[in-house]
């Protein structure tokens, strides 16, 4: 029994020797690489690449700020799609700097990282610090409906929601309404 215990431990021995680990680790990573790139090698990621080449080039050559929101939204959008969340929301911070009285701009933040409750949050509460309600309402009254929306769907934020959502009503907003690309009507 101790000869046949013995034999086995010298086949496995021979067998695997150091090109066995080696093997294993490369097909691991390559794995790892075609899952971590997949949404770039799909038909979407490379069309949603190219935009974001050309949002990159259009930000490069842009005149005025207006041109370069958009553009640095467009970089924003095409980054979302390819699940780059932290490229996006640096894009939509600088965005919303370049033009942070666009009710636009602020729109497209929020759908963008609808997905991603902390990306959207960090985004939206910049974008209430750094405006003014008399510049740009229809851009805080967005920002504030994406952070209840956001703030609803988790348990653990229901206060804050309904927070944000009193401060909505004080502003004359209905509280429960979503985010809309047209801004709401000027108050009487």
């Amino acid at each position: 029994m101790t000869d046949t215990r013995r034999a086995v431990f010298r086949y496995i021995a021979r067998t695997l020797d150091w090109h066995t680990p080696l093997l294993v680790s490369a097909i691991a990573f390559a794995a790892f690489m075609v899952f971590r790139f997949r949404p770039v090698l799909s038909g979407p990621g490379r069309a949603s690449a190219a935009l974001l080449k050309a949002a990159k080039q259009r930000i490069l050559s842009a005149k005025d700020e207006a041109s370069r929101g958009n553009a640095l939204a467009d970089a924003a959008d095409a980054c979302a799609r390819l699940g780059r969340f932290r490229a996006a929301v640096s894009y939509y911070l600088r965005a919303l700097r370049a033009n942070p009285t666009s009710h636009e701009l602020a729109y497209r933040a929020a759908e963008g990282l609808a997905r991603r409750p902390a990306a959207l949050e960090k985004v939206m509460w910049r974008q209430l610090a750094n405006t003014h309600f008399a510049d740009s309402r229809e851009a805080a009254v967005i920002a504030l409906r994406a952070l209840v929306t956001s703030y609803s769907r988790r348990p653990r934020f229901h206060a804050r929601a309904r927070a944000l959502e009193n401060v909505l009503v004080g502003l004359g907003e209905e509280p429960s309404a979503r985010p809309s690309r047209r801004p709401p009507p000027p108050a009487p």
